[in-house]
């Protein structure tokens, strides 16, 4: 009897615990459930991601006019049920640019927005929630922009926040580490972002 209800606790520790992990995946679709950028796991399938969401594809091109890449820009405007979080943060409020390659696949997905209100120190938190231990110290030779950055084996989270006049301003990458600096134009990808690093040195 007493095997009986050992047996029984394990497995249901074990249904608990898958509940909740499944519950931590991003929806195959946008305005399903939340989009959590942090989770993104670039094997999303575009066509599914965007489902029937209004969206603005757009080119990105290279110094000499080539497309490289495309943005998949997204709003809540004409997407009333799409909610997109960084973590507890939630930036539905805002626009959020996909970034694919010609080839489908997801490079990356970046936010831009102007707030009153600080929150750089929010922002950090929840990225070093589940990041902190793929946090890069950066020698900060510019004060405006500061940059905070956190490379995990699958992804890289970019932040930049600089202040102005009052206004908290703030930018969120996150970028498939697939694509490399090394063998991918990625900063005419995230333009106004030293994504590479170039001006900025790890310590």
């Amino acid at each position: 009897m007493k095997r009986s209800k050992f047996l029984f606790a394990i497995i249901f520790v074990l249904c608990v615990y898958s509940c909740k992990s499944q519950k931590k995946e991003n929806p195959k679709t946008l305005g399903s459930t939340n989009f959590d950028i942090e989770k993104i796991s670039f094997k999303e399938d575009i066509t599914t991601l965007f489902g029937k969401n209004k969206y603005y594809k757009t080119s990105i091109k290279d110094s000499n006019a080539y497309d490289i890449a495309f943005n998949y820009i997204v709003s809540k405007k004409e997407n009333q049920n799409i909610r997109i979080s960084l973590g507890n943060i939630d930036l539905s409020t805002y626009k959020y640019d996909f970034k694919i390659s010609k080839d489908n696949k997801i490079i990356g997905i970046s936010t831009s927005f102007v707030s009153k209100e600080n929150m750089r120190d929010k922002i950090i938190q929840n990225i070093d929630d589940q990041f902190k231990k793929n946090r890069v110290n950066i020698n900060q030779l510019y004060k405006d922009p500061a940059v905070y950055r956190w490379e995990a084996p699958d992804k890289i989270i970019h932040f930049t926040y600089s202040s102005f006049e009052g206004d908290h301003i703030y930018n969120i990458s996150v970028v498939n580490k697939n694509f490399s600096c090394d063998t991918f134009p990625l900063e005419q990808v995230f333009v106004g972002e030293d994504i590479c690093l170039k001006k900025y040195t790890k310590k």
